[in-house]
């Protein structure tokens, strides 16, 4: 960002690069900061969650074919959520040529569950899935148009369009938009405590995308919890 070098091949291998650069430039020397090496790590670790918390895991394990492609699309999906995390944590902005590329992979995620629904239990709970939209997609976009963007970005709603879609149930959506407010709160109130400018923005973006992660891990658990 400082000399404008174009980055080679070899300046783009995940985390050897920059430990190799020490965080450096290779040209300038100036610092490249934090952001990539800890954006690589976290990715790496969403992988390794992904693998690990997988909802139908046995069937992934035992290689059958749609669940395989299901989980090679929500990997896919979570490098643009990578992408749209840093984006708009940097610049309070977010990516829409990103966010519609996330919401095409996450159509075809809902399109193979649809499928497979039908073909195995003979259903699919499009009540719930409607549920989800109307709670993630639908609730940001009247909050951007009533407050003319003053309470949550335009992006904030498309985001919300692919978590929606793979979330597919109403409870889950709930319980994401809980906790993505949780996390937020709880980091956003520290700063703006101690920043001069009460105004500030700070961009929800990534509280979105954690919350979601974190439901679609544990949603399992989350939806045991609400049938007890």
């Amino acid at each position: 960002m400082k000399c404008k070098y174009q980055l080679q091949w070899y300046d783009n291998i995940p985390i050897i690069s920059w430990v190799t650069l020490g965080g450096k430039c290779r040209k300038c020397r100036k610092p490249i900061g934090y952001s990539e090496i800890l954006s690589e790590v976290g990715l790496g670790l969403a992988f390794a969650a992904a693998f690990w918390w997988w909802p139908s895991k046995n069937d992934l394990v035992m290689g059958d074919f749609a669940e395989v492609l299901k989980f090679g699309l929500f990997l896919v999906n979570l490098v643009l959520l990578l992408i749209s995390f840093v984006y708009d944590a940097k610049w309070k902005e977010l990516p829409v040529g990103i966010l519609i590329a996330s919401s095409a992979l996450a159509l075809a995620f809902l399109g193979i569950d649809i499928f497979t629904a039908y073909g195995v239990v003979g259903s699919f709970d499009w009540l719930s899935l409607g549920g989800a939209i109307v709670i993630l997609p639908v609730f940001y976009y009247l909050m951007y148009k009533v407050s003319k963007e003053r309470w949550v970005g335009g992006g904030d709603w498309i985001l919300c369009v692919p978590l929606a879609l793979m979330l597919e149930n109403f409870w889950l959506a709930l319980f994401a938009l809980f906790i993505s407010n949780i996390i937020g709160s709880v980091i956003s109130l520290p700063i703006l405590i101690r920043a001069k400018n009460r105004k500030m923005t700070i961009p929800f973006g990534p509280f979105l995308i954690l919350g979601f992660l974190v439901v679609f891990f544990l949603q399992a658990q989350i939806l045991q919890l609400i049938t007890v």
